[in-house]
């Protein structure tokens, strides 16, 4: 069984590629001949390993993980989900081997497949949220918006206040994407009031404040925020990450809608 936590990297490193979006580098410094050599020697590796399966050789587990690692890294993904079928195979799965699955299905343009795994997935492990957050992702893509949006409401209510949390904030998340600040703004006050010690609430509607322009209420928010501890008494770290954006995005403003000494020169001139 190949390890756990190489396909839950894996699997992190490719779902957070596709929600957040690949930025392309302005500019790339020239590889070394030894990082070209290495990388030579790696593709070779590949391609060795890639025969051997063809020719119906088995793999030992270290040499399929390692595979499956470059697969992914060079983008070959039809090939990946080749390398992992047989961990598939077996009569017990685990839940992050099948998750992997669907992502690659869904990166291979298979979205029926990839939704097909999901679904037991869920069947399997009921609001998970890794499960949840992937098949919201793909039914964006399929144009779903609305219909993934009644589902996950559907779940949400389902559950106990205390329990829902995080399932809460994708959907507040999802309404917000969808244009429906209110909703989500509501929900998020919600969230908000049922896990009084958790301050992730307050920031998500913190940047939506933001967003609209209303400076009050958002030292407000971040002032409610930092009166939240956790478990262990400490300051959730994200309310001084968020508020630093948010005071660079308003330091940005301030100073975009300073009049330069130019300009006030002239005006100065004027009668």
């Amino acid at each position: 069984m190949p390890s756990l936590r190489r396909i839950l990297l894996l699997l992190a490193s490719m779902v957070g590629a596709a929600l957040v979006g690949l930025i392309a580098a302005a500019s790339m410094a020239p590889e070394t001949r030894a990082r070209a050599s290495r990388l030579a020697e790696e593709d070779q590796q590949v391609e060795l390993l890639m025969q051997q399966l063809q020719h119906h050789d088995n793999l030992n587990e270290a040499e399929r993980g390692l595979l499956l690692e470059r697969l992914v890294t060079l983008e070959r993904l039809q090939d990946a989900e080749v390398v992992l079928q047989p961990w598939l195979s077996g009569h017990s799965t685990p839940r992050e081997l099948t998750l992997f699955k669907a992502e690659l299905q869904r990166r291979n343009g298979q979205p029926e497949a990839a939704r097909r795994s999901l679904h037991h997935l869920l069947r399997l492990h009921p609001n998970d949220l890794q499960v949840l957050q992937l098949l919201v992702l793909l039914d964006q893509e399929l144009g779903r918006q609305g219909q993934v949006t009644a589902e996950l409401t559907t779940r949400f209510k389902g559950l106990e206040p205390g329990q829902r949390l995080e399932i809460g904030l994708l959907l507040a998340d999802l309404l917000r994407q969808g244009g429906s600040d209110q909703t989500a703004m509501k929900l998020y006050g919600q969230l908000a009031t049922e896990n009084k010690t958790d301050a992730r609430p307050l920031l998500a509607l913190a940047l939506l404040q933001q967003e609209r322009g209303d400076s009050e209420a958002v030292h407000t928010l971040l002032k409610q925020a930092r009166e939240r501890r956790d478990a262990n008494g400490r300051i959730n770290p994200l309310i001084d990450v968020v508020a630093g954006q948010l005071g660079l995005s308003a330091a940005r403003a301030t100073a975009s809608d300073q009049p330069s000494a130019k300009a006030f020169q002239e005006g100065s001139d004027r009668p």
